[in-house]
């Protein structure tokens, strides 16, 4: 019995010790990093002029972007010295680009942060896109327009006059858009301000604290909250299973249709129009 448990405990042993070396060979031909106690460091810093559009494409950096008192833009990238390789900036014309070749697996006791950090100037003009596989967004400016695409992470912008943005997992927060289009199949959506929006969400929840000119929405499953509606033009707003409360701030005619639900509506006989429809939930518009 006792050599039994011995050999067990040696083929348990043989299968682990197989299970890290494959784990090494991966991360040896997918570009991996052996990190043990590495700190984070900046591995890259330069100044641009006379941009105009800012292009981001990357796997597992987080992005920040920063209003800065200088008149140039800063680009500072903080990281492994190990990996400085596999990110490149470039300039071409008014266009500054910033990729990444790869995601990076790391083996070890990884301890250091890679993150992009943008500065730009107060009130610079610029446009954006954006594109994420594994990584966060910060936008701590305003964007003229802006193209937002992440695979997994948040996003979180202070004002975008014109754009859209889509998310497959991951929060959505943004302070102020005047004409926005937002897409997200797994994760909450919190607007501070919008004018115009067009929504689609399959997964998660939905507040905006205000809306000033028109709104089409839908989600799949999550409620839909809306503190201040002050619509100018017809408009919808639907569920499939999740609640709808809206808070009006103008008079309109209400055309609300439910399943499975209560209605609960003050409704006027006036333009424009807000049509509201839930397959399983309460609809609640006063």
């Amino acid at each position: 019995m006792k050599n039994k448990k011995i050999i067990i405990s040696i083929i348990v042993l043989g299968v682990i010790a197989l299970a890290l070396i494959g784990l090494v060979i991966f991360g040896i031909v997918k570009g991996g990093n052996f990190s043990f106690l590495e700190k984070t460091s900046t591995i890259y810093e330069q100044s641009f002029e006379n941009i105009t559009n800012i292009e981001v494409d990357v796997a597992s950096y987080d992005v920040k972007i920063e209003e800065s008192t200088s008149d140039d833009i800063l680009v500072q990238i903080t990281g492994s010295e190990k990996n400085k390789g596999k990110i490149q900036v470039e300039q071409t014309k008014e266009n500054l680009n910033i990729t990444q070749e790869q995601s990076i697996i790391c083996i070890g006791l990884c301890l250091y942060k890679e993150e992009i950090t943008i500065y730009v100037p107060e009130n610079y003009t610029f446009t954006y896109n954006h594109t994420s596989s594994s990584g966060n967004l910060e936008v701590n400016t305003n964007l003229l327009n802006a193209q937002i695409t992440s695979t997994s992470g948040d996003i979180k912008t202070k004002e975008i006059k014109n754009g859209s943005i889509s998310s497959t997992s991951g929060n959505i927060d943004i302070e102020k858009g005047e004409n926005l289009k937002v897409e997200s199949t797994s994760g909450d959506i919190k607007i501070n301000y919008v004018e115009d929006l067009t929504l689609n969400a399959t997964s998660g929840n939905v507040v905006i604290e205000e809306i000033e000119n028109q709104v089409n929405a839908s989600t799949t499953s999550g409620d839909i909250t809306i503190n201040k509606l002050d619509i100018k033009e017809d408009s919808s707003l639907s569920a499939t299973s999740g609640n709808i409360k809206v808070k009006l701030a103008n008079k309109l005619f209400i055309d609300a249709t439910t399943n499975s639900g209560n209605i609960n509506i003050d409704n006027s006989n006036t333009n424009p129009i807000l049509k509201i429809n839930t397959t399983s939930g309460d609809i609640k518009a006063k």
